[in-house]
Parts: C-alpha cells; sequence; structure tokens
C-alpha cells in the first residue's frame, strides 16, 4: 500500500510508460546503428525482451515507433520556422534556434542522416526540401542571389551535423563555434 500522500509506484499507466519509453529507447538506438529499414520489430522485441504482441500493444506498427521518435523533431523544427516567419529575426536567432533544436533531438537526426528513410513515417515527403526553402528565405531573403540560397543551406546542414555527430566537443563550445561559422558562411564574411 502506498504511503499516504504519495502515488502509487506500481499503477498500470506507470508500467505501460515504463515499457514505451523504453522500447523508444532501444529501438532508436537499433535505428541509429541498424537503420530504420534494416531493423524489425522483432529486433526490437528481442533486444527488450518482449514478445512482438507486447510491442504491438505499445506501437502497432513500426511507422508508428518511428513517428513516434521522429515527429516530435519535426514539429519542433516547425515550431522555430513558424516563429521566424512571423518574426523575421536576425540571421543568428535563426541559427541558434536551429541548432538548440537539433542537438535537443540529435539522437533521432542521427538516425535519420544515416538512414532518411524515416521520414516517411511521418508523411515528410518534402519537408526536407521545403526546410531548405525556408532557411534560404529566413536567411538570405526574399529575393536571394544563387551564392545566398547556397550559403543557407550549407549553414543549416553543416549547423545539424554539428549539432549530431560532434558529441566530443561540450556544448556551450560547440553551440557558440557552430553557430559563429554558420553566421560566418551565411554574410560571406571570414
Amino acid at each position: 500500500m502506498a504511503h499516504p500522500g504519495h502515488a502509487p509506484t506500481s499503477d498500470r499507466d506507470g508500467r505501460s510508460t515504463d515499457t514505451r519509453e523504453r522500447i523508444r529507447q532501444v529501438a532508436l538506438r537499433l535505428f541509429i546503428r541498424d537503420g530504420f529499414s534494416h531493423t524489425t520489430l522483432q529486433d526490437i522485441a528481442d533486444a527488450l525482451g518482449l514478445t512482438r504482441a507486447a510491442l504491438y500493444y505499445h506501437h502497432p506498427s513500426k511507422d508508428h515507433l518511428i513517428a513516434s521518435l521522429v515527429q516530435p523533431a519535426k514539429d519542433d523544427i516547425d515550431d522555430l520556422l513558424i516563429w521566424a516567419a512571423d518574426t523575421d529575426p536576425p540571421p543568428r536567432e535563426v541559427l541558434e534556434g536551429f541548432f538548440d533544436r537539433n542537438y535537443r533531438h540529435r539522437l533521432i537526426v542521427l538516425a535519420l542522416v544515416r538512414d532518411p528513410t524515416g521520414l516517411g513515417s511521418v508523411d515528410a515527403e518534402g519537408w526536407v526540401t521545403e526546410l531548405a526553402v525556408q532557411a534560404q528565405r529566413l536567411l538570405a531573403g526574399d529575393r536571394p542571389t544563387a551564392d545566398g540560397r547556397i550559403r543557407a543551406v550549407v549553414a543549416i546542414n553543416g549547423l545539424s551535423r554539428c549539432a549530431t555527430v560532434l558529441s566530443d566537443i561540450p556544448h556551450d563550445e560547440l553551440r557558440t563555434r557552430s553557430v559563429d561559422l554558420a553566421l560566418e558562411i551565411v554574410t560571406g564574411s571570414e
């Protein structure tokens, strides 16, 4: 029996939530290692010591599981783009926001870098292209030159990769240096 004033620690919802989170963590690890297309639900169930039926209880399909991992990152980046379109912040703020969101979601972004087929699970056809178009407008203006467009795409892609793969550099240093260099790329200064 739980102590007065304390929530019970073994309620059904808690176990279900814990299992769902364990599934997500193990699946993400396998997706990073083996890719979305080469990781099966059976692989995930085996790694967790669960039956496929138990896995299906929490995620009725592989696409559902992948979407539960990818959609929060996509939504977070979309929120940045909406905010930036509404407020027209300076390029540094856009770049900082983009770095922060990629860093926050770095594990799923890393999985997508290694195997972009995971984007299909969130109905993101054209999303990466639209992201590049939005970045060009935000960082190079409404009528950018070819160089301005290229600089914008190089900057956001570079920031994404820095936030994702350079885990040996301390966060604050990585953020500052990555954003500073991306801003140099965008502005064309050295």
